[in-house]
């Protein structure tokens, strides 16, 4: 079976043909800058969940049609790509403003585009990874515009998440008595350390930890992930190049703000959050999470372990991740 082929049965698998379903595509002004947005559910009366993506510069359309179809039937589900972002690259242009108030502020107004376009009141955001730091900030600025926040694979302190990452690897490594993997880490020296946290010290670690099962639990790789956007019913091939072309502008400006992120003494909230995090995740660790969220007051919190997930649970335990949602974001949306 071609490409081709698979896309097409794949693309007739996610129509959602009863008559009460959703299903457009547009782009959306968002801060001056044109943003692709794609809303899709069972039914139109269903609650709004929006998806922050991760990356940065990682959409999470081209692989959703992997876990998102059971979600569609009890959320209408928002997702964009965000400036400079893989579809929105292609719109982007000339100097852009790539900062993280930027993108929250991009994310305020799709809310508000939303409540226009869909006629509702509040809306769930979901945030993923890279996401989760945009997602956080909307719930702590903008608590009137939401029913809740889930953040799935939360960032609290960048450097925190990087010290633990290496941590395990080093660790995982010399239990495996991996001489190259031992190597390589040690070349990093005190890590994260004063020295400058570049991309190429950053991939090492990653690389690393991620072999130990970091990205994709008891997984050396997570190529399932990453190659499942070449089946994408919602991306043409020149879409698909358009995300590496929109990370490569993305990154050098992004990631700076990314690792100095610290959001351990945001503990007061007026929305109810949700916290999924992964047991095996070495890619945002959880002890950072798990420590800043005791001390969080809301109006509601929970959190849910997925005991045979990293940093992907919709990916990796599908089933429990929209049981989840249903279970415990479903009644705030409704009340």
């Amino acid at each position: 079976m071609s490409d081709e082929t698979g896309r097409a049965v794949i693309a007739d698998l996610c129509r959602i043909p009863n008559p009460d379903a959703i299903d457009r595509t547009e782009f959306v002004e968002l801060g001056s800058v044109s943003q692709f947005v794609s809303i899709r559910g069972r039914r139109a009366t269903n609650p709004v969940l929006i998806v922050c993506h991760g990356g940065p510069a990682l959409p999470s359309l081209p692989s959703s049609w992997i876990w998102q179809r059971a979600v569609e039937d009890y959320f209408t589900v928002v997702n964009y790509d965000q400036r400079a972002s893989g579809k929105s690259a292609a719109r982007a242009g000339g100097e852009i403003d790539l900062s993280i108030d930027r993108y929250v502020d991009d994310l305020i107004e799709l809310i508000a585009w939303v409540q226009n376009e869909l006629g509702v009141r509040k809306v769930g955001v979901l945030g993923h990874s890279w996401g989760t730091i945009i997602g956080l900030l909307v719930a702590e600025r903008r608590p009137d515009l939401l029913w809740g926040y889930v953040g799935v694979g939360q960032v609290i302190s960048g450097v925190e998440n990087e010290a633990e990452s290496f941590q395990f690897a080093v660790r995982s490594a010399t239990a495996d008595r991996n001489a190259e993997a031992v190597a390589e880490l040690q070349a990093l020296g005190e890590y994260p350390g004063a020295q400058p946290l570049t991309t190429e010290r950053i991939v090492t670690c990653r690389r690393w930890a991620q072999h130990y099962g970091g990205l994709s639990a008891y997984r050396s790789d997570s190529a399932y992930f990453m190659e499942s956007q070449d089946l994408s019913p919602y991306y043409t091939d020149e879409d698909l190049g358009l995300i590496g072309v929109g990370q490569q502008v993305t990154m050098p400006q992004v990631l700076p703000a990314l690792l100095s992120f610290d959001a351990r003494e945001r503990t007061a909230f007026e929305v109810p959050l949700l916290q999924f995090l992964g047991r095996h995740d070495w890619t945002t660790p959880t002890a950072p999470v798990t420590r800043w969220f005791e001390r969080v007051t809301a109006p509601s919190k929970d959190v849910v372990w997925f005991e045979d997930s990293a940093h992907l649970c919709m990916f990796e335990e599908p089933g429990k991740f929209v049981v989840s949602l249903v279970n415990l974001a479903v009644p705030h949306a409704v009340a």
